[in-house]
């Protein structure tokens, strides 16, 4: 993890520009006259997906989920005289996308034709936004934003250096106010990042900032894994006690941090925890084990230890808990589990509410639950 700045000096970035503009034809994998406009957005909602792959002999877009959702299996793309693999969809419905190719039965991979990436700890996917009349609630409006910083910090539990993301709300660097938090915490092979670079969570923040729904707040991003890389064989998945390393991680280092550098309230009735998939997990595990400190759990897309809730005391956590948020799509393939969460918590008489929706395990369900879940907060 590199923690240093680098400044180059106009004069060297003008030699090293001189430099390049005489360098002969550019080599073939960087030449862009080659490169197709992927994805197309048609009027009609149709989406042309283009890959220029001259000597690949398969290609195949598939999501993550994403794209799948809509196509409900991976489609091939066909070759035209030129070398460009080509796929038309649709129409689809507004909202986000998520997609990737795999060429020649290797891996998932972005199309190279897309700058918009959802960054993974493997195989990047691409994305896109099919505009509807109305912005949704993840897409940028001409309202004040908030800010979205990166703090380092080098782990003694974990002995690594690691990091975490920190939305703070407009207005935040000019005043003295301090605010409650929100730790947000992402999915399984996703990072730190990844509730802002494809969720949007600032954006979504903000929206719901301006237009008075949600109270002014400040969310953290932590990373939800142990180890940075996934290698071949048993660090492929998170390890059986990886969840209490990651409590033990947002407790004693992340949480501290953000209370030294941040001006947040820390009183459990301004402290509120919440995430997506594996992140949902440990939501519910740290809320759970930490009510002195947590006064609002969510999950989104997954349920947790239903053993440890079923010992839990409904008294004790209707008393202490003004909000437990559990939300998941119809389609998703955690739904049964969610949904044994949600019957568990009735049968013992725990107040919370149950989201049902429709789709699956993707982003547009995560964005849609965040924006049900924050105007929740810190009313009382």
């Amino acid at each position: 993890m590199n923690r240093h700045r680098f400044v180059v000096s106009l004069g060297l970035l003008s030699l090293a520009g001189a430099a390049f503009c005489q360098r002969g034809p550019a080599p073939y994998y960087e030449d862009t006259n080659r490169i197709p406009v992927s994805p197309e957005i048609h009027p009609d909602r149709t989406v042309t997906f283009r890959l220029y792959a001259p000597k690949a002999s398969d290609v195949v877009l598939m999501g993550s989920p994403g794209i799948l959702e809509v196509i409900k299996q991976p489609k091939p793309l066909v070759k035209d005289d030129k070398g460009v693999w080509s796929l038309t969809v649709g129409p689809l419905a507004p909202g986000f996308y998520t997609y990737g190719y795999a060429i020649d039965g290797g891996l998932r991979m972005p199309d190279p034709s897309n700058p918009n990436l959802e960054v993974r700890r493997w195989g990047d996917t691409s994305m896109f936004i099919v505009p509807s009349p109305e912005k949704a609630v993840y897409e940028e409006r001409p309202v004040p934003h908030g800010t979205v910083r990166i703090e380092f910090y080098d782990s003694k539990n974990l002995n690594m250096p690691r990091m975490f993301y920190v939305y703070t709300p407009p207005g935040y660097e000019k005043g003295s106010r301090k605010y409650p938090v929100l730790y947000l915490l992402h999915g399984n092979g996703q990072i730190e990042a990844s509730w802002t670079w494809t969720g949007r969570a600032n954006v979504i923040m903000d929206n719901l900032i301006a237009d008075g729904k949600a109270k002014p707040m400040i969310v953290v991003m932590p990373y939800g894994h142990v180890a940075r890389e996934i290698k071949p064989g048993p660090g492929a998945l998170p390890a059986p006690g990886d969840s209490m390393l990651i409590e033990k991680e947002l407790m004693t280092e992340v949480k501290p941090a953000v209370e030294r550098k941040y001006r947040v309230l820390t009183d459990r009735e301004h402290r509120a925890i919440g995430g997506l998939s594996m992140g949902a997990a440990q939501s519910l595990q740290i809320g759970l084990h930490n009510l002195d400190q947590f006064a609002y759990i969510a999950a989104f897309s997954g349920g947790g230890n239903r053993a440890e809730w079923e010992k839990a005391d409904p008294a004790v956590l209707n008393r202490k808990l003004k909000v437990l948020w559990i939300g998941c799509g119809t389609e998703d393939p955690g739904y049964r589990n969610v949904k044994g969460m949600d019957d568990l918590l009735t049968q013992k008489g725990v107040k919370h509410v149950f989201n049902q929706s429709g789709g699956g395990h993707s982003w547009p369900n995560w964005q849609t639950y965040l924006s049900k879940y924050a105007p929740l907060l810190f009313q009382q």
